[in-house]
């Protein structure tokens, strides 16, 4: 299905289950800005379905000051299936079209305070953003445009949606523009002054974005770029952050359990994490959903990104219960919930060296009597080494910031 994204050259594909057929057809023609338009121009009354009764939406709260101005992603990342629902081709809005979206949102939202709470969509910068030849266009037939490098065939010049950003933030009444969509930051490293102008103006004291992982095997069975280019990103947002004269952070998305990832590169992960000091709240693990090429990988135990045959070598799909709760584990190697499990597998894997209270040990050798409601806080460990306290428990005398870490 991955391999019959482009409307330009995809073909039927018919599967046989005994004597029925399964018939999936081409996706449809990517949109044109001006259809683009048409559809976000209709008479939506943005509020929730009156079947609701007024009850409090959560999902709601957070999109309805949301602006989308863009649809479809050429990222290709096995994890998801955003290119199978919204396609690779990107489809754009017109700059109008979406600052009178704003507007509207200005003028008649009744609880609006000036702030738009996202303007992005699948990706926060993919805006415009585009093959430089139609006709290497029509033919490709990549799964991604940035993976494992980006495609000097494509355009990613980030010009159009830093005009974009500054004459929505213009508009009268308008306070605050903060981009919440997921941001690709090895697209944004290639625009400087992109990073500048999100940094400077549109990151509300943390900006989430998604490395995945740090090391090779699970990143190549996600499509997803190395760490290195994660630590470009952060020196940019750190410098342009310092020029602003802003403390911001860098909330990095991490998967546990993901096909292809072993103990061991689970292990890797936790000790990077320790060694920049990052404590996480909570974390995601892979579950396989329809459409993803890794939940092809997770079902055959094959890795689908190669030609699959008799021959071809399984790939460790951390699948069972315990397996999947280490890898968690890992991610959260400051809860003292964990360091039972943690402990024993790292004796298994003959790593008892990183059993101890020294610096560079990943758990400690002792147990807190009492781990009730934890968050990974003892008398000796503090929940975050730098000057954010948001993570776990805020210091006493200084500001309790949101929990953001997901």
């Amino acid at each position: 299905m991955h391999g019959e994204t482009n409307p330009h050259n995809a073909r039927t594909l018919i599967q046989a289950h005994g004597d029925r057929y399964i018939w999936i057809n081409p996706p449809a023609l990517p949109l044109t800005t001006k259809e683009m338009d048409g559809v976000y121009g209709l008479p939506y009354s943005r509020l929730p379905h009156p079947g609701y009764n007024n009850a409090n939406i959560p999902a709601f709260e957070m999109i309805q000051h949301s602006v989308n101005i863009m649809r479809g992603c050429f990222g290709g990342c096995t994890f998801c299936s955003i290119t199978e629902h919204e396609g690779r081709i990107i489809q754009s809005r017109s700059e109008d079209s979406i600052l009178q979206e704003i507007e509207a949102i200005r003028d008649t939202s009744p609880n609006f305070t000036g702030h738009i709470s996202d303007l992005g969509g699948p990706t926060a910068n993919m805006y415009r953003l585009a093959c430089k030849d139609p006709a290497i266009e029509a033919a490709c037939r990549k799964l991604s445009c940035v993976y494992p490098g980006i495609c000097p065939n494509l355009n990613t010049d980030h010009s159009h949606l830093i005009a974009l950003y500054r004459k929505a933030r213009a508009l009268p009444g308008i306070k605050k523009i903060f981009i919440a969509s997921g941001l690709r930051y090895d697209l944004a490293v290639t625009s400087p002054e992109y990073v500048k102008e999100l940094v400077t103006h549109h990151v509300g004291g943390y900006l989430k974005i998604a490395p995945e992982h740090t090391e090779t095997g699970p990143l190549s069975k996600m499509m997803k770029p190395g760490i290195g280019t994660y630590d470009r990103f952060k020196a940019m947002f750190e410098q342009y952050s310092k020029e602003a004269g802003k403390e911001q952070y860098l909330i990095p998305y991490f998967i546990a359990a993901h096909p292809g990832t072993s103990d061991e590169d689970m292990l890797n992960l936790a000790l990077w994490l320790k060694r920049n000091g990052f404590r996480a709240d909570q974390v995601q693990a892979f579950l396989p959903s329809p459409m993803a090429i890794a939940t092809a990988m997770y079902h055959s135990g094959k890795n689908s990104l190669q030609k699959v045959n008799a021959k071809a070598p399984d790939i460790f799909i951390p699948k069972s219960v315990k397996q999947r709760r280490l890898h968690k584990a890992f991610l959260r190697y400051h809860d003292p919930k964990n360091w039972p499990l943690l402990r024993e597998a790292l004796k298994a894997m003959g790593r008892a060296d990183l059993i101890g209270n020294g610096k560079h040990q990943l758990i400690p050798s002792f147990q807190p009597s009492s781990t009730s409601g934890s968050t990974g806080n003892t008398s000796k460990t503090q929940p975050f080494k730098t000057k954010f306290t948001g993570f776990d428990k805020a210091k006493p005398g200084k500001t309790k910031v949101k929990r953001a870490y997901r």
